[in-house]
């Protein structure tokens, strides 16, 4: 396993040393909503008979990490890419970004075609708004939202 990659020069692939620091963040952010999930059943009690959760261990991550790799040996027989995750709504083929190319929205409410909403983009309208536990909320306000457009155009 290694860090993000940066660079290739020279056929060699160089990677950032924060893996370590990346994984533990991951860890932590996993561990946290775990917690929530055990609070959430010790509250509700629907799971009678399971056995109690278990922690979690640390991503594994070499003390050293590799930070770069010579891609002309052949000694690679696998590659496993994980880019992570980037929004990209460009495919709608609407005015509706901001100068950084980024969806342009006031708490999901897309500035540009009428009836365009967003629901699960970074901060739409809190700081857990991309988690699981931000969709719910923002969700009934989006909703809230569109009954009061729906009931100002029926009463029009």
């Amino acid at each position: 396993m290694v860090g993000r990659l940066m660079d290739v020069r020279d056929r060699r692939a160089i990677f950032s040393g924060g893996l370590a620091h990346v994984c533990g963040a991951a860890d932590l952010k996993l561990a946290r909503f775990l917690a929530r999930v055990d609070a959430w059943e010790d509250v509700h009690r629907s799971l009678r008979g399971v056995a109690p959760p278990q922690p979690v261990e640390p991503t594994p991550v070499p003390t050293a990490p590799r930070l770069d790799l010579d891609l002309s040996s052949g000694a690679i027989s696998t590659i496993v890419w994980a880019t992570g995750y980037r929004a990209n709504h460009h495919f709608l083929g609407v005015p509706a970004f901001d100068r950084r190319g980024r969806l342009a929205h006031d708490g999901g409410v897309v500035r540009g075609p009428a009836g365009l909403y967003a629901l699960g983009l970074p901060f739409l309208r809190r700081r857990r708004s991309t988690l699981l536990s931000g969709a719910g909320p923002d969700a009934k306000e989006l909703a809230d939202h569109l009954e009061r457009r729906l009931q100002r155009r029926t009463a029009a």
